[in-house]
This record gives C-alpha cells, sequence and structure tokens, in this order.
C-alpha cells in the first residue's frame, strides 16, 4: 500500500475520530433529534443529484436508510447526548466490529475462526473494563442507547452486503432521503423551539454541523469506499482502531476529558481484541495471495 495512501487512510481515521467531540460540542447547542435532522438535510441536498432510482435494490435502500440512518443515528445522537465521557462511548461504538461479525455468522452463514471468536470475547470483556470505571457506570444508560444503535448499525451492515453494487454517493443519498422524515417526527414528538435553536446557532455550532456532515458523512465515507475500491478489506480494517485513539485525543483537547488508568487498561484490552480479528483477517488474506500466486 503505497504511502500516500496510508496517509489518507489515516486521515479519514483522523475525521471521524474528532467527529466524537464535534457531536457533542454541536449537542450543546441543538437537541440531539433536530442536530441530526439539520446534519442529513445538509448531506440530502448535498448528494441530490445522486438520489435516482435504483431497481431491484430500493426495499433494501428502505431498509438501510432506516436502520443505519434515522433510527441509528437518532440512537447515536441521543447517546452522545446523554453522555459525559466521549472518549468511552467512542470505544463502545467499535463493537460494531464483533457484533457484525456474530450476526454474519448466523445470517450470513460466515462461521467465525477461533482466532476471531476470540477476538470477540477479548473486546467484549475490555468494554465491561471500561463500563465499570464508577463515573461512566453512573451512565448506563448512554452506554445502553449506544449499544442499541450499534446493533442496528451491525444489521445494517448485513443488508449492505446485498446491495453491494449501489456507488456510495448513491447509497449515502438514499439514507439521508429516509433519515430526514425520522429525525423529522423524532424531533416534533419528542423536542420543543426546534426554529429558535436553529437561528440562535452561533459559528461554532454552525462549524460543527458542517463539520459532522460534510467531513465526516461525504468526505469520510466517500473516501473510504475510495480506499476500499482499490485495496481489500483485511488492508484497510486494521487502520479502524486508530478511530477511538483520535476520538480520545480530541475528547482531552476540545472537551477536558481526564483518563483513568481503568479506562486506558479497557480500552488497551478492547483495542487488542479487535487487532485480533484484524490480524486474523489478514493472515487468511495473505495466504489465499500466496496460494493463488
Amino acid at each position: 500500500m503505497p504511502f500516500r495512501y496510508i496517509l489518507f487512510t489515516l486521515f479519514v481515521c483522523l475525521i471521524w475520530g474528532v467527529n466524537f467531540a464535534v457531536m457533542k460540542i454541536g449537542l450543546m447547542q441543538l437537541d440531539p433529534y433536530l442536530f441530526g435532522l439539520v446534519r442529513f438535510f445538509i448531506v440530502l441536498v448535498i448528494l441530490l443529484p445522486w438520489l435516482r432510482v435504483i431497481p431491484g435494490s430500493m426495499f433494501e435502500l428502505f431498509i438501510l436508510g432506516n436502520l443505519i440512518g434515522g433510527f441509528q443515528f437518532a440512537l447515536v445522537f441521543l447517546g452522545m447526548d446523554l453522555t459525559s465521557h466521549v472518549s468511552a462511548m467512542s470505544v463502545v461504538v467499535q463493537m460494531n466490529i464483533p457484533i457484525s461479525l456474530i450476526l454474519a455468522h448466523f445470517f450470513l452463514k460466515e462461521r467465525m475462526s477461533y482466532w476471531r471468536t476470540s477476538g470477540v470475547v477479548v473486546s467484549f470483556i475490555g468494554v465491561i473494563i471500561i463500563t465499570l470505571e464508577p463515573e461512566i457506570l453512573e451512565e448506563g444508560e448512554a452506554i445502553l442507547v449506544i449499544l442499541v444503535a450499534v446493533t442496528l448499525y451491525s444489521v445494517g451492515v448485513i443488508v449492505m452486503r446485498k446491495i453491494k453494487a449501489v456507488p456510495v454517493f448513491q447509497t449515502q443519498a438514499w439514507v439521508a432521503f429516509y433519515s430526514v422524515p425520522v429525525f423529522i417526527l423524532m424531533t416534533l414528538i419528542f423536542e420543543e423551539n426546534q426554529m429558535s435553536q436553529v437561528l440562535n446557532l452561533d459559528m461554532i455550532g454552525i462549524s460543527m454541523v458542517l463539520y459532522t456532515s460534510i467531513l465526516s458523512t461525504i468526505v469520510g465515507y466517500g473516501g473510504m469506499n475510495f480506499l476500499l475500491r482499490r485495496f481489500p478489506v483485511t488492508l484497510i480494517s486494521p487502520f479502524m482502531v486508530s478511530v477511538p485513539v483520535f476520538a480520545t485525543f480530541s475528547a482531552i483537547f476540545f472537551l477536558g476529558e481526564t483518563l483513568s488508568s481503568k479506562f486506558v487498561f479497557g480500552s488497551v484490552v478492547t483495542l487488542s481484541g479487535l487487532g485480533i480479528i484484524h490480524y486474523r483477517d489478514w493472515q487468511l488474506k495473505r495466504k489465499a495471495k500466496i496460494a493463488a500466486l
């Protein structure tokens, strides 16, 4: 993998890592469902030229749009609004990897090896260690909300496997299209004073909304799709372990968070479990390439 692509991959991971602090700062000015509505409305407007009917894939796009769009992000924004430990939530979000593997094992018949199983177990142990931190344990509601969101995303990954042929910007356009009505409904039911909140956004709030809409969604997902079209998943996936690292540093720098030794230990355990999963995938891919040669 050329060095310039390594730098670009780390840049995408940096964008996603910093996005956790960005969401938290943005949620200081907007209610969570209103924040989601503004975010996906901007994405929809930008990607409107890609909003085209895809014959044979519209039902899957409808399911995907609601799973990884409206409902998943509604829970993510709610969880981020409830928590004061952004760094911990960024680690919990990484549980989408082992959860996706478990779901793929049962629904896609992609059998988990002993290596992958051990990586999943280690990852869950790490999250348990993090959540046993007294201050974080008090935010059990936020952790539960984030875990449900992660599970919805993992189910969405299973659906996404069936619509590989749909270009990423078209997929994102339809996700935004189906997400906007969900957030309109939720903000009207559960929140109030939406217009005054939007009109009172300062430059920081506007910047946070634009960051999560344009950089995190369009540049981040578009960039990752660009990389995955050129390199194997097993080569790109290990870089994703850096996302919670960037998220933790951004939470310290922008939000003034402090890290306990238990959090650091739990994070290392979780990332080690994810590393085991990625390493095994890389090994299998390497052996397959050698056998093919």
